[in-house]
């Protein structure tokens, strides 16, 4: 590749390097500076008001891999936030053997082969049309597409009932979002309310598929296993939060990469690895910010002692950087291997899933992009989020379309 060449891709990838950055403080526009500037020394440092930061990648997965010193529930943790809305048997706030019994009850209905069936089924259709638009020249929306193919696949994964208005899912997942920020450490009464109140859409839709008892769908799974109706709305309101925000930040947020780095020109797109692309895509943009712990009995961790209950805010999109930005070719370092989905026995479980619906997005775009090249034609911040997210990416014909 000449000097010129390398010049012009150096200068695309800071493009689109910059435009995590504005997505992160567009969200969270005081919080993430002062983090920036806390952790650019030290990887590991204690914050006054928010807790123990860490954002070096192997302190990050020893915390979320050692559940003898790091717990998800008790005071600062993410069990906090959800046990009083969702009760305290939900994967998000579970330790121990009753987490790892719900786990394998629920581990294959996200194995690779049901999550690609499954976005034969509710995917695939939303997005061949999408492409259609592309290729009639029409822009596209990406977070749109983003958001109706998510609520459709967790529709289907969790046994939604048919007649369920996937708009009135994604409101749900905004309206949760909104009331949390980086200092929250609980919800009040109001908030408790409110969020039970957005959840019903999700967790009245999904009674139908526990009475059924089919052994396809999670609530179906739960019912035959025992689990009874007001544990298994829990269950599938936890399954919802997770598997919505995840692509609905990541998939616009990917494309973004790929039209700064010059990949959806015509032409280059027909030879890039859509794995790699999605694996890098994760990497850069590593859509849940932060996660967060308590430490449940003192230790130290990259040299600082901890207390007991003493907050751990791990900050994941910080632990994921690595110098020359979007790279779908690099091969990612073993200290960030998937940290964007967690590590340890919290490992997400619907990994496998939001990973079929991105692949299936990505696809479509590259192919698109291929015959006849795009470029962003507007774009926008989602402002004060708790997910970094675009509120607008339109992709359009390009120069040789």
């Amino acid at each position: 590749m000449s000097s010129l060449a390398l010049t012009r891709r150096a200068a695309r990838t800071d493009v689109g390097a910059r435009w995590e950055s504005r997505l992160i403080r567009a969200a969270h526009p005081v919080v993430a500076r002062v983090v920036d500037v806390a952790v650019a020394r030290r990887p590991v440092v204690r914050m006054p008001g928010v807790g123990l930061l860490v954002a070096d990648p192997v302190a990050a997965r020893r915390v979320l891999s050692d559940t003898e010193h790091f717990a998800k529930q008790g005071p600062g943790s993410s069990g906090a936030l959800w046990t009083p809305v969702l009760g305290d048997r939900v994967l998000l706030n579970m330790d121990g053997d009753e987490h790892a019994r719900l786990r394998r009850l629920l581990a294959d209905l996200f194995s690779p082969r049901v999550v690609d069936e499954v976005c034969r089924e509710a995917a695939d259709p939303i997005i061949a049309r999408a492409g259609e638009r592309l290729r009639s020249g029409e822009a596209l929306d990406v977070v749109q597409l983003a958001r109706d193919v998510s609520a459709a696949v967790i529709a289907v994964v969790v046994g939604l009932s048919a007649d369920t208005d996937p708009a009135a899912l994604v409101r749900a997942s905004d309206d949760i979002e909104s009331m949390v920020t980086w200092r929250t450490r609980a919800l009040d009464a109001d908030d408790v309310d409110r969020a039970r109140r957005a959840l019903a859409v999700v967790q009245d839709a999904a009674e139908a598929a526990h009475r059924e008892a089919r052994g396809d769908t999670v609530m179906g799974r739960l019912a035959l296993q025992g689990v009874s109706l007001d544990d298994g709305r829990s269950v599938a309101a936890a399954l919802f939060l997770t598997g919505v925000g995840t692509v609905n930040s990541a998939l616009p947020r990917i494309i973004g990469q790929l039209a700064d780095s010059g990949l959806l020109e015509r032409g280059p797109a027909t030879s890039t690895d859509v794995d790699a692309v999605v694996a890098e895509g994760l990497r850069m943009t590593t859509p849940s910010l932060v996660t967060l712990r308590r430490c449940a009995r003192p230790t130290e961790l990259h040299g600082i002692r901890l207390r007991q209950d003493e907050r751990v805010v791990v900050l994941l999109w910080w632990a994921t950087r690595l110098e020359g930005g979007f790279d779908p070719g690099r091969r990612t370092p073993a200290e960030l291997r998937h940290l964007w989905f967690g590590a340890g026995s919290h490992f997400c479980l619907g990994a496998p899933l939001a990973l079929a619906q991105l692949r299936a997005m990505t696809a479509m775009v590259l192919e698109v992009a291929a015959e006849r090249g795009l470029v962003i034609a507007r774009r926008r911040a989602a402002r004060r989020v708790l997910v970094p997210r675009y509120a607008e990416l339109s992709l359009g014909a390009g120069a040789g379309g």
